[in-house]
C-alpha cells in the first residue's frame, strides 16, 4: 500500500488537547498510511459512478482550492486560533488536493467527480468511526454511491456545477483532515478522545458504529435502530420555522374527513432516505414518508392526513410528489418525475416500512427535529439553525415549541449580525389513530396530520423513538 505525506500540524484542530511535537524535525512530516479503499483486478479501472449514480464531474482550480482552505481557516480561527495558525503554515507547504488523490489510488473513484469524492468520504468516515482497516469491496463502494449520492444528484449542491465544485472541494479537504487525524490518533493511542472530538456533521460517529459495511452498502448491525441513522432536511430545504407574529394559521380540516376512502387505495406505507440542506447549507441525510397505492403509483405525502387529501387534485397541483413503483420480493423500484428508476431493498438502509399507531395509543416522550440553511458550508457568510419539538404525555396532552437563529459572519461585507427567536409555546390534547395525529389546541382549533412510526430490524418492527408528523421526521433525544 502506498503512503502519503500528510502534514502533522493540521491535527491540532482535530485531536483534543495540544498536538505533540513532530518527530524528525520541522521539515519531516510523518508518513501516514492511506485508508484501505483499494480495488483489485479488473475493478481498478472502472469508476464506481458507472454503476452507482450519474456522473457528477466538476473542475478543481487553484483559486477554488485556495478559497476552500481560507474558509476552513476562518472557521478554525474562531474556535482555536493556535490550531488555525499551525494549519495555515502547513497548508502553505502541502497541497490537500494532491494528498486526496493519493487517498483514492487504486479505488476506481475519481477525484474529479463529486459523487466519487463523497463516496470516498462516507467510506472513510465509517472506517474511522469503527477504527478498522477492512477494505470496502468494489460492490460496497458502488452501493454507498447509490445510497448517498444517487438521491442527491438532482438536488443542490450536487445539481449545480458551481455549488457542486465548492461542495466537492470542501469534502476533499475534510477527508484529508479526517484521515490524518485518525492515523495520528491511532499512533498516539488516543482514539476514544479523537472520536469524542469529531464533528457530527453529515454522519455522526455513533451512528456509523451502528452500521456494517457490506456489498449492499451501509446496513444496520443486528438490532441497530433506524432512528440512530443520519437524516437530511426537507425537500425543498427549509429551516425549522416558528411562525412569525401575526401569521395566519392554516385552515382547520373539516370535522369529518372528506376522503376517507383514500385508505382503500393504499398498498402500504414506507419511508426512504433523502437529502437536503442542514445548518450552514451542509448536505445532510433525512427521511421522507411514501404512500404506495394499489394502482402502481406512489405519493410523497405532505403535512395533511391522507383522508384530508384530494388525490386527484393533488396530482394536478403537485405532480412531482407522485411516481410509479413495482415490487419483486423484498426489492422495490421507484420511478419519479425524472423517469429513471431507483432500486431499493426493504430495510437495507435506504427504504423502510413505516408503522401506524394503535387506535387511542398514547406516548410518553419528547421528539425533536433539527434543521437549518444558509451558505456558510459553501464558503458564504450566512448560517441558519432551527429546532422544533413535540412533547407527548400519557394523559393525552401535548406541548410544542421551537426556535430559530441566524448569523452573518460579515466576512464579505465587514459587518456581522445575528438574530434569533423562539416559537410561541402551544399545547392541548392529542389523539392517535393509525396514520393520523389529531391535535386540538387550547383554543379549540383542530388539526389532523399524517403520522407514522419508524422501523427497525429485519423483519421490520416498529421503532417508537422515531416518528413522522406530516413529512417531517422527529426522534427522541436519547
Amino acid at each position: 500500500m502506498r503512503r502519503a505525506l500528510v502534514p502533522f500540524g493540521i491535527l491540532a484542530g482535530l485531536i483534543a488537547g495540544p498536538a505533540p511535537a513532530r518527530p524528525g524535525g520541522a521539515d519531516a512530516p510523518p508518513g501516514v498510511q492511506l485508508p484501505p479503499l483499494r480495488m483489485t483486478g479488473d475493478e481498478r479501472e472502472r469508476p464506481a459512478s458507472e454503476e452507482g449514480a450519474p456522473a457528477l464531474p466538476f473542475t478543481s482550480t487553484p483559486e477554488l482550492r485556495a478559497r476552500t482552505v481560507a474558509r476552513h481557516l476562518r472557521e478554525l480561527q474562531a474556535t482555536n486560533p493556535i490550531a488555525a495558525a499551525e494549519t495555515a503554515r502547513e497548508m502553505r507547504q502541502h497541497d490537500y488536493d494532491a494528498i486526496f488523490r493519493t487517498l483514492l489510488d487504486g479505488t476506481g473513484l475519481r477525484a474529479g467527480d463529486a459523487g466519487d469524492v463523497l463516496t470516498a468520504f462516507v467510506a472513510l468516515q465509517w472506517m474511522v468511526a469503527n477504527d478498522t482497516q477492512a477494505e470496502p469491496s468494489p460492490a460496497a463502494l458502488r452501493a454507498i454511491r447509490r445510497q448517498f449520492v444517487a438521491p442527491m444528484a438532482v438536488k443542490p449542491p450536487l445539481s449545480g456545477p458551481e455549488t457542486r465544485a465548492a461542495f466537492a472541494e470542501q469534502v476533499k479537504l475534510r477527508a484529508v483532515l479526517h484521515h490524518a487525524g485518525w492515523q495520528a490518533a491511532r499512533r498516539l493511542g488516543v482514539m476514544p478522545r479523537f472520536l469524542a472530538s469529531l464533528s457530527g456533521e453529515f454522519i455522526p460517529p455513533a451512528k456509523l458504529r451502528a452500521l456494517d459495511m457490506t456489498d449492499e452498502g451501509l446496513v444496520a448491525k443486528g438490532r441497530a435502530r433506524i432512528a440512530d441513522r443520519p437524516r437530511p432536511a426537507d425537500d425543498p430545504p427549509r429551516p425549522v420555522e416558528p411562525p412569525a407574529r401575526g401569521e395566519v394559521p392554516p385552515a382547520a380540516p373539516p370535522a369529518t374527513p372528506l376522503h376517507a376512502a383514500n385508505w382503500e387505495q393504499v398498498e402500504g406505507v414506507y419511508f426512504r432516505s433523502t437529502t437536503g440542506v442542514g445548518v450552514g447549507g451542509m448536505v445532510t441525510i433525512d427521511y421522507e414518508p411514501l404512500i404506495l397505492l394499489r394502482d402502481g403509483s406512489y405519493y410523497e405525502i405532505d403535512d395533511a392526513a391522507l383522508e384530508d387529501v384530494d388525490l386527484a387534485a393533488e396530482r394536478q397541483a403537485k405532480p412531482r410528489r407522485f411516481g410509479r413503483w413495482t415490487r419483486s420480493g423484498a426489492g422495490f423500484d421507484l420511478t419519479g418525475t425524472g423517469g429513471k428508476p431507483i432500486s431499493y431493498r426493504l430495510q437495507d438502509g435506504s427504504f423502510f416500512k413505516a408503522f401506524p399507531a394503535g387506535a387511542g395509543e398514547t406516548l410518553s416522550r419528547g421528539y425533536r427535529r433539527l434543521s437549518g440553511g444558509g451558505n456558510s458550508a459553501l464558503g458564504g457568510d450566512v448560517t441558519i439553525a432551527g429546532s422544533s419539538r413535540y412533547d407527548f404525555r400519557p394523559d393525552g396532552s401535548y406541548g410544542r415549541g421551537g426556535s430559530v437563529g441566524a448569523t452573518n459572519s460579515g466576512a464579505t461585507t465587514g459587518v456581522g449580525s445575528a438574530l434569533g427567536r423562539r416559537r410561541a409555546p402551544e399545547g392541548g390534547r392529542y389523539a392517535l389513530d393509525r396514520h393520523t395525529l389529531t391535535l386540538t389546541g387550547a383554543d379549540g382549533r383542530v388539526r389532523r396530520h399524517f403520522f407514522a412510526f419508524g422501523s427497525q430490524n429485519d423483519p421490520p418492527q416498529p421503532d417508537r423513538d422515531m416518528i413522522f408528523v406530516g413529512d417531517r421526521v422527529f426522534s427522541t433525544d436519547d
